[in-house]
């Protein structure tokens, strides 16, 4: 069987993102991956899912889209293959970053526009193709004629879909879906939804327990005896940059254990540090400051000598967890449905100088994804008007639509400062609108970035304000969120930089920290 070209996936891509029929997007999945030779089958769902099997590459969005305006003319015709982008990058991974950087570039010189596009796109998660992990799972379950809970089951014990895909359909897949968790290979994390209140998150859970929000690093533990190792929530390993931690791991009531917690960075007193400063700490395997300490917060059990717990209710996973780990290596907790009791608690934990609570049902089980009601986060929001200061085009579904803001927050001179972009939030209706209305307010354009005169105020909810390296005022807002535009304001009214300043942990940075991208 002929293997896949880079372009075709491209192209599906780009048809997936013009259709919002689920019954489409799987079709054109199945065609695609049924003509793929059974070792590409991997490669092409990581591509698709915007998971490349390469990982992340050490190249930032910005130097993605540099590399690509510096190559050459793009050729109208396609013919890079997928195997051939694999093993450039396989390639790329065990050299340095120059070698990367030279790799990439070459790539772009081959590639199509199209091409480029959604390589840039899924290597930044940028695809605007529509959520496509769901579609993802029918499609795989209808090629491997496996239904969607054994093939969910699969990606959650593989640890991605693109691992699922290949013990499902590669070279060597075997007569039954993969259901029983491998030691030392990383679980596909079960994830939370987001809840307006407390009140809310309680609501429709018989019996509850509120824990803490933790601002960390999503930790899974795996134990065989001596052995430990910690992975990432996205499945790559961070055992060094723990290292403090081990000790206590090794010293777990289990000769074989997995679980599920938080690593965060805490003060002399016990606080815990911003985000970005634990990620700095694992990555660089060193403490910031004297008297930081890494804190392992530990909130579930998924395996204990030689039995895996996923399928038994939460209740039961704590009461293992709490049989193999002492009280300071778990996440606090209080089980509950009383609201003044759990609101109590949540204090604490925002007093503690973590994000908030998590509001979970003991009669659950353990579920890749599952962004139900079985976990509910609640953190504390906040809305502000900001201006916008450029946007970019859109991709995909938002082609030929201006999409991603850059926000900017008022100095006291009355100039303004980026402190971060969003596309979320934005309804077609908005996008519509805004599309024409930042045309009328373009004063240059450099790449897919429009700038714009600093006149349109949109207010923007965000649930904390972090140090940041990449913008001049050395803040970023996280998971900032379009509410709404403010036609009745003007560019005066925004949010000063001082406030957002004000909200940050502590002084902005004034060295250039560790970023997820490390451009």
């Amino acid at each position: 069987m002929a293997g896949l070209l880079f372009g075709e996936l491209a192209q599906v891509s780009e048809r997936m993102a013009a259709t919002r029929s689920r019954l489409e997007k799987k079709a054109l999945l199945v065609e695609l991956l049924a003509r793929a030779p059974t070792e590409e089958v991997a490669a092409a769902v990581g591509w698709l899912v915007e998971e490349p099997l390469s990982g992340p590459l050490g190249v930032g969005p910005a130097q993605l889209w540099k590399l690509s305006d510096e190559a050459a003319a793009a050729p109208a015709q396609a013919t890079v293959s997928l195997r051939e982008v694999e093993d450039a990058l396989d390639s790329a991974k065990r050299g340095g970053h120059d070698e990367t950087l030279e790799r990439v570039k070459d790539l772009f010189a081959k590639m199509t526009a199209e091409e480029r596009s959604f390589f840039r796109g899924a290597l930044t998660g940028s695809l605007r193709q529509g959520s496509l992990g769901g579609v993802m799972l029918l499609a795989l379950a209808a090629l491997a004629e496996r239904t969607e809970a054994e093939v969910r089951r699969a990606v959650m014990v593989k640890g991605s879909i693109g691992a699922a895909a290949q013990a499902l359909l590669g070279p060597d897949r075997s007569e039954g879906a993969p259901s029983l968790l491998e030691l030392f290979h990383p679980v596909a994390p079960m994830l939370a939804s987001h809840a307006e209140s407390l009140d809310e998150a309680l609501s429709g859970i018989a019996d509850a327990e509120v824990e803490w929000k933790v601002d960390g690093m999503r930790a899974q533990i795996h134990k065989d005896g001596p052995r430990v190792a910690v992975f990432s929530r996205q499945g790559n390993e961070i055992t060094e940059g723990c290292a403090p931690l081990l000790g206590a791991f090794r010293s777990l009531a289990a000769e074989k254990a997995v679980l599920d917690g938080e690593v965060a960075l805490v003060g002399p007193d016990g606080k815990a540090r911003p985000f970005q400063d634990s990620f700095s700490a694992i990555a660089s395997k060193t403490m910031p400051r004297p008297g930081d300490r890494l804190r392992a917060y530990l909130f579930d059990c998924l395996h204990r000598d030689g039995a895996d717990l996923l399928d038994e209710p939460l209740a039961t996973r704590l009461a293992a967890l709490d049989a193999i780990a002492p009280a300071d290596l778990r996440a606090p907790r209080l089980r509950t449905t009383v609201l003044a009791a759990a609101e109590r608690f949540r204090t604490e934990a925002l007093e503690a100088g973590h994000e908030g609570v998590m509001v979970k049902d003991l009669t659950s089980t353990y579920r890749f994804g599952s962004r139900g009601g079985a976990w509910r986060k609640v953190k504390p929001f906040v809305t502000v008007d900001l201006v916008v200061l450029a946007v970019e085009h859109g991709s995909g579904r938002r082609k030929g639509l201006l999409s991603n803001l850059h926000l900017g927050a008022r100095r006291s001179d009355g100039t303004f400062c980026m402190v971060g972009k969003t596309f979320k939030g934005l309804t077609d209706e908005m996008l519509r609108w805004q599309t024409a209305c930042l045309k009328d307010l373009a004063i240059r354009r450099e790449g897919h970035v429009v700038h714009v005169r600093p006149e349109l105020v949109v207010e923007i909810r965000f649930n904390d304000v972090q140090r940041s390296p990449r913008y001049p005022g050395g803040i970023a807002l996280r998971f900032a969120r379009v509410v709404r535009y403010r036609e009745d304001k003007t560019a005066a009214e925004t949010e000063p930089l001082e406030a957002l300043v004000a909200r940050s942990p502590g002084a902005p940075a004034k060295k250039r920290q560790l970023s997820l991208f490390g451009d």
